[in-house]
């Protein structure tokens, strides 16, 4: 693999798109933090601020000039704060920026991702938090200290468990006292996503700042000048490989229907927001709150596994009758919460979810 030797001058910003990997001579200042070296993973951009000189192994490159971060993100906060903007606004840019300006200024900071669509923290699906006083090139570097499994990637009716999932996280991070909590909240910003957003508020009470537009009351800062824009396709591979990356699976295991939370089995699966049964049928169709459901729908289910209510693993339950079989990442579990994710276990790759 081809190296090449980037000097960054003083008053410009090398944008580094993944993947890719840099070397720095000294030290790179990178969303606030300074790093001898890191990675840049598939479809996201890390900027580094002149003067610089790094080696970059693979990924693309682009200089512009003046900084990358928006002068009104120099602020010094504390308490809850909630980040609220759609999605390629710069939420996890301004997480990370937070984390690494706090932390050099000696404060802890706890980070509670709720964009479970495109998470950062932990596997999609997730609300998870990470306390740290440590600075991170970016937020997907942290590892999840425990997570609330939601159970979707899309929460449209799953709006109720988005929120006591915050409300869980949140609390959470308090029992670590940390100067500054760091809501990253969902992209949903439009209709019911607003609704949703001002129901995060309501519940958790943050200082709220809004990236570009003021879709909440609270402070508003600039949208980044240079963010990298992502498609579908982008974002789906992006979960692909969050999956790839938190789901190590070690074995496969018979479980007990008396484990299964959130959703459970009896002779279809219950699942607070509706019913899935079994059926002769070529695609899923509605019945009110219940949903025939052609049988493989209701195989390969992405499952939280947790001990004494923590995180212990991640699960992909396999099938349900005559005894749930699941592929494991963790065999000392109590619980296991089943949403409407489904993964193959194998490529660890999306499969068509519930409806």
């Amino acid at each position: 693999m081809e190296v090449f030797t980037v000097e960054v001058p003083e008053g410009y910003s090398a944008l580094v798109r993944g993947p890719a990997k840099v070397r720095c001579r000294g030290a790179c200042r990178v969303f606030g933090g300074f790093f001898q070296g890191f990675e840049v993973p598939p479809h996201k951009q890390y900027p580094v601020e002149g003067p610089a000189v790094f080696e970059l192994e693979s990924g693309l490159l682009a200089l512009a000039r003046g900084s990358a971060i928006p002068r009104d993100w120099d602020m010094e906060l504390e308490g809850v704060v909630a980040l609220v903007g759609p999605p390629d606004s710069g939420k996890s840019s301004l997480s990370t920026y937070l984390l690494n300006t706090h932390v050099a200024r000696g404060r802890s900071v706890c980070v509670v991702d709720a964009d479970v669509g495109q998470s950062d923290i932990g596997p999609p699906g997730f609300v998870a938090y990470s306390y740290t006083a440590a600075p991170a090139p970016h937020i997907s570097e942290l590892e999840p200290h425990d997570a609330y499994y939601v159970g979707s990637t899309n929460l449209q009716g799953l709006e109720e468990l988005l929120v006591a999932g915050v409300v869980w996280a949140v609390k959470r991070c308090q029992a670590h006292y940390p100067h500054l909590t760091v809501v990253n909240t969902p992209g949903w910003t439009t209709g019911r996503g607003i609704q949703l957003l001002r129901a995060v508020v309501d519940a958790v009470a943050p200082a709220v700042v809004n990236i570009g537009e003021a879709l909440l009351p609270g402070r508003r800062v600039s949208k980044p000048a240079q963010v990298l824009p992502r498609g579908p396709q982008e974002r789906k591979e992006l979960r692909n490989l969050s999956y790839r990356r938190h789901v190590k699976i070690v074995d496969r295991v018979e479980i007990s229907h008396d484990m299964l939370t959130l959703c459970t089995w009896e002779r279809g699966l219950n699942c607070p927001w509706g019913r899935y049964l079994p059926a002769d049928v070529a695609e899923p169709q509605k019945r009110g709150r219940e949903y025939a459901v052609p049988p493989h729908h209701l195989r390969h289910l992405f499952a939280g596994l947790y001990r004494g209510g923590r995180l212990a693993g991640y699960a992909i339950v396999e099938k349900f009758e005559p005894r749930p079989t699941a592929y494991v990442t963790a065999t000392d579990f109590d619980e296991v919460r089943i949403g409407k994710i489904r993964l193959d276990p194998h490529a660890l790759e999306e499969l068509e979810p519930l409806p």
